[in-house]
């Protein structure tokens, strides 16, 4: 998960490495510059990735369909104009510019348009709507070109890219995200997060009302599942797939039935596991091993939520 950096004023050097990156792509200074003064820093883990992304000049970018992933450009300044499927939108920290695989782009950037670049792959992204909706969809999923950044939504979700490149800067056994289990559960809300946020050609599919016509048999299963599997990689997803319905289904057939959410109870297993483990602990174990061991992230929500649930911290329990 080690963070690539690249400084360079040349040109051929600069297409290169972000081609290494991204895609091969034509780049052309503004005229008569002959140096580009690129500044990159690339993360990446699992189908997701951060690159920081700086020219100092004005610069064209050429890539031709980017196929297998999707991007969202998030200026930190200056503007960009991007051309994209037939539409264009000028890029502010305001607005950022969402491609899609499917299409060639052209885009001017400004000088000292710094942006911050999320990566996501294709499949990853695809995987995720069908487990949105509970099944695969017909043809290809587009975005819209301008995504507004400044609704709480969209802030929120700019939030978690924000975490997601600083963790995946840290050195190896220093970040959050080093368990595969926990970088795989982020990684999937990240990329449900930006496909309920934002609109493409599937959002009016996402919104659509959802029956079951057994939700309390649904709800028992997806119990039953949980509870077997909670020390697994599992995510709310993983559970509306294999039962077969989406999300959205799974999650208002436990609001009818439990008057909780999914992932709530998915918690309170993965809390009763983790008091379980501390109780009968060996020596040299420690609560923020065995709290990440069950992909728990944030250790302050989950001490807080320890606490509630069982009356005590966990290094109490841990302590006996």
């Amino acid at each position: 998960m080690a963070a690539t950096t690249v400084r360079t004023d040349d040109i051929e050097r600069a297409r290169t490495e972000v081609g290494r990156v991204f895609c091969p792509h034509r780049l052309t200074p503004q005229a008569g510059v002959h140096g580009v003064r690129l500044r990159m820093t690339a993360r990446r883990s699992g189908g997701v990735g951060v690159v920081d992304l700086e020219y100092a000049q004005a610069v064209r970018i050429q890539p031709a369909a980017l196929e297998t992933f999707y991007l969202v450009q998030m200026p930190r300044g200056g503007t960009a104009e991007v051309r994209h499927a037939g539409r264009s939108v000028t890029s502010t920290p305001d607005t950022a510019s969402v491609l899609s695989p499917y299409d060639p782009s052209d885009m001017r950037w400004s000088e000292a348009s710094a942006h911050r670049i999320f990566y996501a792959d294709r499949q990853t992204v695809d995987r995720e709507l069908t487990r949105l909706l509970g099944r695969p969809v017909d043809g290809q999923l587009r975005f819209d070109l301008g995504m507004v950044m400044r609704t709480p939504s969209a802030a929120a979700w700019a939030r978690g890219v924000d975490f997601l490149a600083d963790e995946l800067s840290q050195p190896q056994g220093g970040s959050l995200l080093d368990h595969p289990q926990v970088i795989r559960r982020f990684e999937q809300a990240l990329i449900g997060k930006l496909l309920l946020t934002h609109r493409h050609n599937h959002t009016d599919l996402l919104a659509e009302p959802t029956r079951h016509p057994a939700p309390g048999r649904l709800v028992q299963r997806a119990c039953a599942l949980m509870t077997e599997h909670h020390d697994e990689a599992l995510t709310v997803g993983d559970v509306a797939e294999a039962l077969r319905v989406s999300v959205r289904t799974l999650q208002d057939c436990f609001r009818r039935e439990l008057q909780t959410t999914p992932m709530a109870y998915l918690r309170a297993r993965r809390l009763d596991a983790v008091h379980a483990t501390l109780r009968e602990a060996a020596p040299g174990m420690s609560v923020t091993s065995v709290a990440l061991d069950h992909g728990f992230t944030h250790l302050g929500r989950f001490a807080s939520e320890y606490r509630s649930r069982f009356g005590e911290s966990p290094s109490s329990t841990l302590r006996r």
